[in-house]
């Protein structure tokens, strides 16, 4: 059983003692936090659009949006604090950030009736969505909602009743008990007025009520005796009972209601649907649990809940049946899920983990897979009741979607930015953009997990080919069920043992991509690393990019508030490859497939150690510009049982045919940095060659390697260069050999 699993068995055993249930939440978050070295501030392009003034800023609710129909304008609350009560007596100001102009923020009212959860409901009008803005307000006594015009910079009118939800055609709202809303479920509500309804469990009064927008005219629609008569159960007897998240259906026609009662303080809820004029009253969903829930379109509404038959997942459901479909199997823990607005893709939240880290998931119905875009912190002064949601909510054009995040120390509305995964999405169609190419050879131990990293890739445009090199373990199994996964776009290769570098010419003779890239199989990507490289050359125009590699799995994929990327020309970047990263890899690149047929360059088969660098330099030496990510995206594994750590020790000396046949190319090729390559690159290489081999048992292949490779030029060159490494190096292996390669080990470890 996983902690998820774990977590939601504790959560119903404990749901009928809320006290208790808060305090065992708050113990093991604690311990959870302090024995977990995941601590993070935020991950993922997330940027902040509200200032950092002193204040708190947040939108609400996920249903709707805070940009205005042009994608200009966003609307926020400001207060100046929201975590120490869930509707507080002091008022929110309303505020418009314009995100065309350095995020300045204008102030356009005040509302005294405000949440935590759902700020006042604050929404741009429809039918033009730029024009008028209405939001919830208490005055005189009273709740009400107030209709804002831009164009006037002023209060257009006020009307009767508060808004829960707006048809999108700006007719009419629906609206609810928002005081007995606030004492059973806090942090929903308003605080103005205190329950009439307090001592009535089930009370034979007005609970939904509908109010035309133009003329405020309301009409009573439900009472909660409606509610607990329409096709009542056992559980029902005594209960007390309840309405929330009131969701109008896109055609103005229909809107959707969560029903729940709390019996002997275990609560039940279940999802009914009906018409906006009280007709055709359906019970959707009816398995005790209902959380959140979204119209995809004006008969389908997407929803996390519970089915008895295969427990708490989000599920697509078909109004006025009982047709549904599950999504997203590993997505098991609840959120606010929206779509997209062309219903193309979700997106989904999470709550804090119990390391205090929420997570926003890209989905797509396609794949039916849910990809972590990003991720946040939060401390535990926002938690429980005085939560703060991440809410992800969609921007008009639907290439963008904002969160409400505390992980700066204070509520504030941060913006991510979805254009590039998005735009090239449609490329699924056509065929794969990347060709990933994935070597396997007795890969058992990792293999799951370097294919997992593949599948929560952000960007999905990709065919996986995996090339099973005659392995005599569990990798064909492995392979085997992976091929039947939604992520695999693929062929899977099997073929007898012929080393890494047939298996990735094998893999690019049957690349139908544009780019290429390689993945060890006991290697890790992060979530962006495809995303990443393919923005720099799709949209950059540059002829590939690299980025850096961790060999330290713990922080490998530290999140940084601001990725460089440093672009450079043929020569310039070539240099400082040479004199700072010569001991890169193929790992961290994204190569363009044209190049390499139109070169037929390919993987030296012969060759054992120091063929992935050859490859390289040959195929860089063709490029023109050059792009490094300065972020650690891969994770390259130290596996005792790779193909590398297995190369006999004199094999190592490949490395040296390997940069002499790159000397050679280079040379015919009329590189400009053939000097620089052929002055520095041998003299290295002959160094890094020597560093293989130890006193001991290696003590004759040693001695062989001085016999055959004259070291004692090279050893001048690298004096030359004034390396003060090396310089070191020298002094020490002269005194003693066996010091050298004690403090060599201790640099490299």
């Amino acid at each position: 059983m996983g902690f998820v699993e774990i977590e939601n068995t504790g959560k119903r055993v404990l749901e009928q003692f809320p006290v208790i249930k808060r305090s065992v939440k708050r113990v093991y978050q604690l311990a959870s936090y302090a024995t977990s070295r995941e601590k993070i501030k935020f991950e993922g392009d997330v940027v902040r659009v509200s200032p950092a003034d002193g204040y708190e800023y947040f939108y609400g609710y996920y249903d709707k949006s805070p940009w205005d129909a042009t994608d200009r304008y966003m609307i926020a609350l400001k207060v100046k604090q929201a975590y120490k009560a869930v509707a507080p007596k002091e008022p929110g100001i309303i505020v418009i950030i314009d995100t065309k102009d350095d995020n300045k923020v204008y102030e356009i009212g005040t509302t005294h009736s405000w949440n935590v959860q759902q700020g006042c409901m604050a929404q741009w009008l429809g039918l033009d969505f730029k024009s008028r803005i209405i939001y919830n307000d208490f005055r005189e006594g009273k709740y009400c909602s107030v209709i804002y015009n831009i164009e006037t910079e002023s209060e257009e009118r006020e009307l009767p009743l508060p808004v829960y939800d707006v048809a999108r055609d700006g007719s009419f709202a629906l609206s609810l008990d928002f005081s007995r809303l606030h004492r059973m479920r806090p942090g929903y509500g308003y605080s103005n007025i205190t329950e009439e309804t307090k001592r009535e469990r089930c009370p034979d009064k007005t609970c939904i009520w509908k109010m035309d927008i133009e003329t405020g005219k309301i009409t009573e629609l439900f009472k909660y005796t409606d509610m607990a008569n329409f096709e009542p159960v056992e559980s029902m007897k005594g209960a007390e009972h309840k309405v929330n998240h009131l969701m109008i259906s896109p055609n103005g026609r229909r809107f959707m209601v969560l029903h729940r009662w709390f019996q002997k303080g275990r609560k039940h809820t279940r999802l009914v649907t009906v018409n906006a004029d009280k007709t055709e009253m359906y019970n959707l969903s009816d398995d005790v649990f209902v959380s959140h829930c979204f119209w995809k379109n004006d008969d389908e509404i997407l929803s996390f809940l519970r089915k008895s038959e295969s427990g708490n997942h989000y599920y697509l459901m078909k109004d006025k049946t009982h047709e549904y479909k599950m999504y997203w199997p590993e997505l098991n823990t609840d959120g606010h899920c929206s779509y997209s607005p062309d219903g193309k893709y979700i997106i989904a939240d999470t709550y804090p983990n119990r390391k205090r880290i929420a997570s926003v998931y890209l989905c797509t119905e396609d794949d039916n897979i849910g990809r972590k875009i990003a991720s946040s912190s939060a401390s535990f002064r926002y938690d429980n009741d005085c939560r703060c949601d991440l809410h992800p909510r969609w921007n008009r054009k639907g290439d963008k979607v904002c969160i409400d995040s505390v992980h700066e120390g204070k509520r504030g509305l941060y913006v991510i930015d979805l254009s590039f995964v998005i735009d090239h999405h449609n490329y699924l169609t056509s065929g794969p953009l990347v060709s990933l190419i994935v070597p396997c050879y007795n890969a058992e131990d990792y293999l799951d997990e370097t294919l997992k990293s593949i599948e929560k890739q952000i960007y999905n445009n990709i065919e996986v080919i995996c090339i099973d090199d005659g392995s005599i373990d569990n990798t064909s199994s492995i392979l085997k069920h992976w091929s039947n996964s939604a992520l695999m776009k693929n062929t899977v290769i099997s073929q007898s043992n012929h080393g890494v570098s047939f298996s990735r010419n094998i893999g690019i003779e049957n690349s139908h991509g544009k780019y290429v890239m390689f993945l060890d199989s006991d290697d890790l990507y992060r979530e962006d690393l495809i995303s990443l490289l393919v923005k720099e050359v799709e949209n950059n125009m540059v002829d590939t990019a690299y980025c850096r590699l961790s060999r330290n799995k713990i922080g490998a994929f530290s999140y940084t508030n601001e990725i460089l990327v440093y672009k450079q020309d043929q020569r310039e970047a070539m240099n400082n490859l040479l004199y700072k990263m010569s001991d890169i890899s193929f790992d961290c690149y994204i190569y363009n497939l044209g190049i390499i047929r139109r070169l037929n360059l390919r993987y030296e088969e012969q060759t054992k150690f120091g063929e992935d660098r050859e490859f390289n330099w040959k195929y860089l030496s063709h490029c023109e510009i050059i792009a490094f990510i300065d972020t650690t995206l891969y994770y390259y594994r130290i596996n005792t049982k790779s193909a590398t750590k297995s190369i006999p020790t004199w094999e190592k000396t490949d490395l040296l045919n390997a940069v002499k046949r790159t000397e050679d190319y280079l040379q015919e090729n009329n590189c400009s940095f053939y000097d620089e390559f052929k002055s520095y690159m041998y003299p290295r290489s002959v160094w890094t060659v020597a560093k293989t081999f130890s006193v001991g048992k290696q003590k004759k292949l040693y001695k062989r390697f001085i016999s055959e490779y004259n070291i004692k030029p090279h050893m001048k060159c690298m004096l030359k260069d004034n390396s003060k490494v090396v310089v070191i190096g020298a002094v020490l292996y002269l005194i003693n050999p066996f010091l050298f390669y004690f403090v060599l080990s201790k640099v490299r470890s």
